[in-house]
């Protein structure tokens, strides 16, 4: 909890959303405060430091100058506490929707980030839809880095505690879209692969059969010349190879009879 010299300073600093305003309240003090009033009071005020405050309308974080509002306390019925009204100058943190504020990271998930606005209150900004994981890993905020952000929503629990939800600036949520672009002009594309390199790739007999598979088409060409052969041969060609046979066999019938006759 800082001090009212510490949060006067606070003050000072860009979107701090701090206010300083004089608030009168009324306090009921236990009996043993009875000749110790301003203790009570002190003990009464800090108790409700860094809490949601219906009253101030935001959450006291220090206060100062103290005075009591009358010269005596009211007791009623048979309560035993005292009731009386107070003054004091508190210094209070009220930050509405759309304004910004700068935290201190100090958590970082894949989904979002948190931080502490003046080292008290926590703050969730949620990961830019938009922004990829990878760079949000590589090129988003880090721990211990300030940060700017618009407040989206406020919540506060029973205990008073208050929890700010925000997201990120505009522009560096573009930085980051830039930067997401251009990691991914950077991923080279899938290209089919050469003949030569899928002919290596392949095996040896599987190669040969490929090779086989291209080659068969040149062969079975016919030149516009000549007709087409069946097993390599022309018809008019196996006539006259038998016709000669025949020519030969007589001829060496002939010859054999001629021997005879001598």
């Amino acid at each position: 909890i800082p001090s009212f010299e510490a949060a006067s300073e606070l003050m000072s600093a860009p979107y701090s959303c701090l206010v300083m305003s004089a608030h009168r309240r009324h306090v009921a003090l236990p009996p043993v405060y009875l000749n110790k009033k301003r203790t009570g009071i002190q003990e009464e005020l800090e108790a409700e430091l860094l809490k949601f405050s219906q009253s101030l309308q935001g959450v006291p974080v220090a206060y100062e100058n103290i005075r009591i509002v009358g010269h005596h306390g009211n007791i009623y019925d048979d309560s035993g506490y005292i009731h009386m009204d107070i003054e004091a100058n508190f210094i209070t943190f009220e930050p509405l929707n759309g304004q910004k504020l700068v935290g201190r990271v100090n958590k970082l998930g894949v989904g979002h980030v948190g931080c502490l606005v003046h080292g008290c209150f926590n703050a969730s900004i949620p990961r830019p839809n938009l922004v990829s994981v990878p760079t949000w890993r590589d090129a988003g905020p880090r721990i211990g880095s300030e940060m700017e952000f618009e407040v989206t929503a406020l919540d506060a629990d029973t205990a008073g505690v208050l929890l700010i939800r925000g997201r990120m600036e505009r522009t560096r949520v573009q930085e980051l879209l830039a930067m997401s672009e251009a990691s991914g002009t950077g991923v080279p594309e899938d290209r089919p692969e050469s003949t030569e390199e899928s002919s290596k790739n392949t095996p040896k007999k599987k190669r040969t059969i490929l090779k086989d598979s291209v080659t068969s088409p040149s062969s079975c060409q016919v030149d516009g010349s000549t007709s087409p052969q069946l097993n390599g041969t022309n018809t008019a060609e196996n006539g006259d190879e038998a016709g000669e046979k025949k020519k030969k066999k007589k001829k060496k019938q002939k010859h054999m009879k001629e021997e005879e006759e001598e």
